[in-house]
C-alpha cells in the first residue's frame, strides 16, 4: 500500500512539474525540476529514465573516498539510486538510546511501542529500510524508509 502511495505521490508531482514548465513564456531559461525532467544544452526539456538518473547518482559519488572511509556504493531506496554507505564502528553495540551510538538505537525483539528495551547500534548509515528506534529505553513508532 505504501509503495502504491508512493508511486502516486511521484506521479503527480512529475505531473505538476510538467504543468509548471509548459507555462515558461516569460523568456527564462528553464530550470531543472527534481521530478526526471532534464534541460539539455538547447534548452528543450526531455524525459530521463530511472536508469539514466541512477547512472548520474553513481558518477557523483568519490568511489575511492567513499572506500577508503570503509564504504561501499550501492544502489539504495525505492529507486536504487546510488550512495556511498558507511559502516558505524559501533554496529551492534547494546544500547538504550541512540545517544549511545553513532547512529540509531534500534529494536532487536518482538518489543512493542513503549515498552522498556535494549537495542543495538544500527550498522550502517543507510537511512532505508523498516525499523523501530529506541529512545530513552523504550520502544518508538515504527517506520519504513522507501
Amino acid at each position: 500500500m505504501r509503495l502504491i502511495l508512493a508511486t502516486l505521490v511521484l506521479l503527480f508531482a512529475a505531473a505538476c512539474a510538467k504543468t509548471e514548465a509548459s507555462k515558461n513564456v516569460d523568456g527564462a531559461a528553464p530550470q531543472t525540476p527534481a521530478t526526471g525532467e532534464a534541460v539539455d544544452t538547447n534548452g528543450e526539456q526531455g524525459e530521463v529514465t530511472i536508469e539514466e538518473m541512477r547512472e548520474r547518482s553513481r558518477a557523483e559519488i568519490d568511489e575511492e573516498a567513499c572506500t577508503t572511509a570503509g564504504g561501499v556504493v550501492r544502489p539504495e531506496g525505492l529507486l536504487g539510486m546510488y550512495r556511498c554507505v558507511k559502516p558505524y564502528a559501533d554496529a551492534g553495540k547494546a544500547c538504550r538510546s541512540s545517544d549511545d551510538c553513532g547512529g540509531k538505537c534500534l529494536v532487536t525483539g518482538d518489543e512493542a511501542t513503549g515498552e522498556e528495551a535494549t537495542g543495538a547500534c544500527q550498522a550502517n548509515d543507510s537511512p532505508f529500510g523498516c525499523y523501530a528506534e529506541i529512545v530513552d529505553g523504550k520502544v518508538a513508532n515504527a517506520i519504513c524508509v522507501d
